[in-house]
């Protein structure tokens, strides 16, 4: 009897659909504060390392959508040690992460190049959470501009965050 009942345990239990979680972060030039409220510490953390990965740094009063997002997120200064500690922990897996991390910020927010995100959705899985994202970019001194959209997969292990490779 006790077999059976964790044979139909596990049926069940095998049958219960994962649920998808989709929290649009910003798109048509709208953050939704709302929903960057009630996101979980691994959607925080992954929607910071993007933000300051490919954003410009942020100045005080700054109109720009990281920096309103960062507001959002309660990140004062993008290069405060709490801040980079908490990226390290959450990407510890990653060899690159000190190095990346070590020149903060990335881009100076009056460098010739300047990034803009256009839309940022993160998509939760079960243990995946992916980021789904558009950023517009334009070197000055160039006078060269750029588009791309980009989807990135990442295992949610425990505390840390491991990017799935592409197929």
């Amino acid at each position: 009897m006790k077999q059976l009942v964790f044979v139909v345990l596990l049926v069940c239990c095998s049958c219960v659909k994962q649920e998808n979680i989709t929290s649009v972060i910003l798109e048509n030039e709208q953050i939704n504060t709302e929903v960057i409220k009630s996101l979980s510490n691994s959607e925080r953390a992954l929607l910071s390392w993007y933000l300051y990965a490919y954003g410009n740094a942020c100045e005080e009063n700054s109109t720009k959508y990281k920096c309103q997002i960062l507001k959002d997120l309660n990140i004062d200064d993008e290069c405060d040690s709490e801040h980079l500690n908490n990226l390290l922990q959450w990407f510890s897996k990653d060899m690159l992460a000190p190095y990346k991390l070590k020149k903060c910020p990335n881009i100076a927010s009056n460098s010739a190049i300047q990034n803009t995100f256009n839309k940022i959705i993160l998509v939760k899985e079960g243990d995946t959470l992916s980021i789904d994202y558009n950023i517009m970019g334009m070197n000055n001194s160039q006078e060269k501009s750029w588009n791309f959209d980009g989807v990135d997969k990442y295992l949610v292990e425990k505390n840390t965050l491991v990017k799935i490779a592409k197929k």
